[in-house]
Order: structure tokens, then sequence, then C-alpha cells
């Protein structure tokens, strides 16, 4: 064949404007060469129609191709296929011209030589170089140009068809779309339900998102029985975070699922389920198939996390065990069960599944970081200094220095937490916020409250809403006495989070402690009362508050609440100060003296009776 091709280039080689026998011979051979067997075939093909029977006169041809907009014009309502015309010498060399362009990398020149050149022979093995062409120039113009171009030459080729239906939704045309859709499906020799879920990923990949569910929604709609339908609806769904629209879809795919598609939509689902609280939904949902194919092990293993967010731990373990029977190199199962291991504080034998995989690649820094978790828990500091030490850069890198440095800290050696801490490489805004707050705790520990509080404004330049960081630094703002800076703060964290009922009570307690806005105050700590009401501090914030409201009564119930929950100093002065006020004195009296000596620390407290006796 290739033989032939030559023979017929040497035939014609006297119309080759100045093109000599040697530049074409080697220029085709290149060319052949190189380009690629889609471009190989449709030469070949043109090559053997040249006419060597001069009775049979060449098909007219326009003078020039139309440009891309007018052919797109042009095919809108596309005749039949025309007769394909001869291909001729100086047609040949523009053909090698605009390979060589292409191998060059000038993809749109040599999309505007092979455009033309197929748009006048009418040929589609060059339609199709065309279309090829415009893909790599990311031009939409182009591409559309070529798409229409080879459905009109060859309109019972698939892909071009199929290439219609994506550029229409582009244009959000789903009605145009669908119609192109239907002419792809009555070509396409794959069954429906594979089209289905082909067409679902490319829609995912390059179609806008409403016109794409538009689109697939309008498939289910014509296809109502088939799990395919709504499967590639889910897919599409599930690609743009929708997964309530997903899951919904899935679930009416597994109405109508066949036996061959039953796993794979059950897979899907338990992926979808872990995206879709609540959990325990999806673990009803999925026992039943688990029952019946109880060697799906990828549903397996998403029932176990399914489990784990539900709280059925000791579930969740038998489910990972069972998969480690079966599968020993589970690797991923085997660390899941590991860390439930560790909530549960079996530390041994989580310890034990970490160990089985330390040596697998991939695994070596998660494992390194959870076994110094497990050894900080256990009491012994340089065991897990030891591992946290063998976390490198990556994801929980920082998560070991921090626990590095809370080590040292607690050895009274701050110093050394601060050198950890300092030399710590972060580059994230999640990092570095976890960083300084790590410093403001210290500082603050170390009695060091403005370098907490500098501390504290990095992580605020970070992330101004900061729930923690905004919280804690109020207490700073407290203890240095700069109490309007401490109520701002409050009022922000309550105005972000207006359920906060740390917050709530806090700023409640301010103002009862202050004697000032108790109307305020009330209100801020009822709220706070109805979302933690066995909170024995905000129980002794509302003693306190109606105790500086004259509500002696009252105060002394919400007192003894809060005492009874936990025995507390602070609690414990409000409820002496309240008895007293009660004249039950010698309540007052038997209450100090059997509790002040767990509180030694607390002069208040220590010379509390003596006080009030004096006053009265």
């Amino acid at each position: 064949m290739l033989d032939r091709f030559k023979n017929k280039s040497n035939q014609l080689s006297s119309h080759a404007s100045n093109l000599s026998l040697g530049h074409v011979q080697k220029m085709t051979g290149l060319v052949l060469a190189l380009s690629g067997v889609v471009f190989l075939s449709g030469c070949l093909q043109q090559a053997e129609l040249i006419q060597t029977d001069k009775s049979s006169p060449p098909a007219v041809v326009k003078a020039s191709a139309p440009t891309e907009t007018e052919s797109a014009h042009q095919n809108k309502h596309a005749e039949p296929v025309a007769e394909t015309i001869p291909l001729k010498a100086g047609d040949m060399y523009q053909i090698m011209v605009a390979e060589m362009m292409a191998l060059k990398g000038f993809e749109a020149q040599a999309f505007d030589v092979v455009f033309k050149l197929a748009y006048k022979l009418r040929s589609a093995d060059l339609a199709e170089r065309a279309f090829q062409l415009s893909m790599k120039t990311y031009d939409a113009k182009k591409i559309a140009a070529a798409t229409l171009l080879w459905r009109e030459v060859a309109p019972e080729a698939t892909t071009p068809w199929r290439a219609s239906f994506l550029i229409a939704l582009r244009q959000n045309n789903v009605d145009q779309a669908l119609m192109d859709w239907q002419r792809y499906r009555a070509l396409s020799k794959e069954t429906l339900e594979r089209d289905l879920l082909s067409t679902a990923q490319k829609v995912s990949a390059s179609s806008p998102s409403e016109s794409g569910m538009l689109f697939l929604q309008k498939l289910v709609d014509r296809h109502p029985d088939n799990w395919a339908a709504y499967f590639a609806l889910g897919l599409l769904a599930d690609s743009l975070n929708q997964f309530d629209v997903a899951l919904s879809a899935l679930e009416k795919s597994k109405v109508h699922q066949t036996e061959a598609s039953e796993a794979k939509i059950n897979q899907f689902l338990a992926k979808l389920y872990l995206q879709n609280p609540p959990a325990e939904r999806g673990v009803e949902a999925l026992l039943p198939y688990l029952k019946k194919y109880p060697t799906d092990w990828l549903v397996q293993e998403r029932m176990a996390r399914l489990e784990v967010q539900a709280g059925r731990y000791e579930d969740a373990v038998n489910r990972y065990k069972r998969i480690l029977d079966a599968n020993p190199e589970a690797h991923t199962s085997r660390l899941s069960l590991a860390l439930i291991q560790i909530e549960q504080k079996r530390f041994k034998a989580a310890e034990q599944n970490l160990l089985e995989v330390e040596a697998k690649k991939g695994y070596s820094e998660v494992v390194h970081y959870y076994l110094g978790l497990i050894h900080q828990e256990l009491g012994e500091p340089e065991k897990a200094l030891s591992y946290f030490e063998k976390v490198g850069q990556g994801h929980y890198y920082v998560d070991a220095q921090l626990h590095s440095a809370e080590i040292y800290f607690a050895q009274k050696k701050s110093d050394r937490a601060f050198e950890i801490l300092n030399a710590t490489k972060a580059t994230q805004p999640k990092d570095l916020i976890m960083l300084n707050r790590a410093k403001a705790i210290f500082y603050a520990a170390s009695n060091k409250p403005k370098l907490a509080m500098e501390a504290y404004n990095k992580v605020l330049l970070l992330d101004a809403n900061n729930i923690s960081a905004l919280m804690n630094q109020a207490m700073l703002f407290y203890d240095l006495n700069q109490f309007e800076a401490y109520e701002d703060n409050l009022k922000r964290v309550i105005s972000l989070v207006p359920d906060e009922a740390d917050a709530l009570n806090a700023l409640g307690y301010y103002y009862a402690d202050q004697g000032e806005k108790l109307a305020e105050a009330e209100a801020l700590l009822n709220r706070a009362y109805q979302l933690n009401p066995t909170s024995y501090y905000i129980l002794d914030s509302l003693g306190w508050l109606y105790f500086q409201q004259g509500k002696y009564a009252l105060a002394k119930e919400y007192l003894q609440k809060a005492l009874d929950i936990q025995m507390d100093d602070e609690v414990l002065i409000h409820l002496i100060h309240t008895l007293w006020k009660l004249d039950e004195k010698e309540a007052a009296r038997v209450l100090w003296q059997k509790n002040h000596k767990k509180f030694l620390q607390n002069s208040e407290l220590q010379g509390l009776i003596k006080l009030l006796e004096k006053n009265g």
C-alpha cells in the first residue's frame, strides 16, 4: 500500500508546484512515519482514489473553503453526504505541510489547512483529522466547525455526534443536546447502560453544571426503568458535590438494578452514605446487601466506616477483623482498626496493628504519629518522642511537632518546647494557626500574657473568626483587666456562633459579677442553661446572678445543684455567701469547715467566714 502511494505521487509530481520528486518522497516518508495511525489510513485511502481514467472528470469543488462560522451555519441542516473528491498532488503537499506544523506544535495553523481541504474534498478521514487537531487547539469555534463538517461527510460516524451533544451542552442548549444524543445512540454499537454511564463521565468533565444536571435528568425521564440512567445522574451529582441528589438517584437506581449492576450500585451507595449523614441510615440500608454478598470487601470496608460514624465501634471492630481475616494485606483496614482501638484506649492492641503496617510503603508517617500518641497516653514520653521524631514533612508533621513540644513543656523544659515550635516549618494557614495557638497556650501557662496575646493576634490575622482564639484571648483580656476588650471578644463569638454556651455564660457571668446589665445577663445565662443544663459552671453563674438580684432562695437552689455536680472553690464561695444572706449561718460555717482545706490555695475561701462575721 505504501508503494502504491509513492507511485501515485510520482505520477503527479509535475503538478506539485515546483516540488521535486525527491522532496515528495522524503516528505511523504517522514509524514507517514510520524503523523499517526488515523492520518496514515486516511491518506492511503485518498491516494487510492486518485483517478487514472481520463474519461472520468473530477467532481466540481468551490474555489475556496468557507470560514469556520460559515461551515457551522451551512452544516446546521446537513445534506446527505457528498461524493468524495479525488486527492491531487497539491492537496497531498498541503496535508504534509499541515502535519509538519502539528508536529512542531502549531496545531491551530495545521487545523486551518486540513479543515479547508476536508471541506473541499468531502473527505471523512480528513474531517476526522481536522477534528483531532481542533481538540488540541482548545478553540471552541474550531471544534464546533470540525464536528459539524465530520458529521456531514460521515453521518454514520458516532464520535462527531457524541461531540455534538457535548458542544450543545456547553452552549446550554439542552434540547439540541438531547436530539444529538439520540442520533448518537441510534448509531452506537454500545449497550444503552454503557452509553449512559460514559455520557455522565463526559458531561461531568466538560459541561456547565446546571445544563448537565438537566440533561441527565431528561435522560432519566426518557429511560425511567433503566438503572444506568439514575446511576449516571448520581455520578454527575456526586462530581458536583450535590450528595443528596446523588443519593436519591442511586436509591432509585437500586429499585431497577439487575444482577450484573447490583454490586456497582451498592458500592456507589456505600460511598454516598458516608457523605450523607446520618450514618445509621446507610448502615441499615446496606445490611441486606452484605448479608447476600458478604465477600464484597469494598462495601464491607465502607460499612465499617459508617459504623464508626454511627458510634457502633464494636460492630466496626468486628467487621474490620473479618476483612483482615480474609485479606491480611488490607493495610488501610488494619490502620482504621488501630485508630478505633486508640479511641477505645485499647492501646496495646492498637500498637500491634500499627506495627504490622509500619514498614508498608506509604504508611510509615501515619503509623509513627499514632504510635507516638499511644506512648504519650501511656505516660511513656521518651518512646513517644522517639516516634514523633520519625514523622517527616507531610500531613502529620506539624501535629507531631506540637505533641513533642507538649511533652517537653509538661517536663518543665519550656525552652526546648519553644525551640521545637520555632523550628517547625509550616506554610499552610491551618498549620500556622495550630503553631501560634500552641505558643499562645504555653506563653499563658508560663505567665507571659503579653506574648500569649501576640500569638493569638497572629492566629486571628490568619482566621479572624477563630472561636477558640477569640475565647482564649478574652480570658487573657480579663486577667489583664482589659474588660472592654474582653466584652468585645465575647460579643464577637456570640455573633458568630449564637449557641456558643461558654461565651454566653462568660459574658452573662461577667455582667452578673459586676452587678450591671442584670436583665441582659439573665437572658444570656438562660440561653446557656438551655443549651447545657447539667453544666456546673452555668448553674453557678445563674445562682450568682440571682444572688446579685437579691433572689437568695433561688440562688441557693442553683448553687447547691452546681456543688452537687462538682466540688469547686468558686461555687463553694458563692453558696456560703448565699447561706449567710439567708441567715443560715451555722450551715454556712459547717459547709466551710468541711471543705475549705480542699482548696488551700484559695485565700479568699480560707478567710471567708471571718470576713462574713466581721461584716455581720
